[in-house]
């Protein structure tokens, strides 16, 4: 098992886009009662980028990591129809976040907000590595 890249490692390698509180709805839980609704879920998600990958002389969007296809594969992944486990979910998203061009690190959260009616949330968080191949 390799070992992941430190987001200090990175600090000067790599830009970091943020995701904060993307909030969506989802058809998520593994009990009945929550087979029945959807839930509220934020996400949020760090991604180190490489330089080279999210950098442009020309100032041209096709040059870096356009933040639309990150927001799409959350939008995407939790909109794929009843999922049993947050766990599942963000491994998903982190898969395929991982195999965005330039991508070294990311780390995901999310946040069932409507679980527990004394808890504000509860949820999970996951780190990948990018792809090696995608250079």
């Amino acid at each position: 098992m390799s070992t992941l890249p430190s987001p200090e490692s990175l600090r000067f390698s790599c830009r970091r886009i943020f995701l904060k509180n993307l909030r969506l709805t989802c058809r998520i839980g593994a009990y009945e009662t929550e087979r029945s609704a959807s839930q509220s879920v934020v996400f949020n998600a760090d991604i180190w980028v490489r330089f080279s990958a999210s950098s442009s002389q020309r100032d041209a969007l096709e040059d870096v990591l356009n933040y639309d296809l990150a927001v799409e594969i959350f939008r995407e992944e939790s909109s794929r129809g009843h999922i049993d486990l947050q766990e599942t979910l963000v491994d998903r998203i982190a898969e395929r976040l991982s195999n965005l061009p330039g991508v070294e690190l990311i780390r995901i959260s999310s946040e069932k907000t409507e679980a527990y009616d004394d808890a504000d949330a509860i949820g999970v968080e996951v780190w990948r590595s990018g792809s090696p191949l995608l250079t």
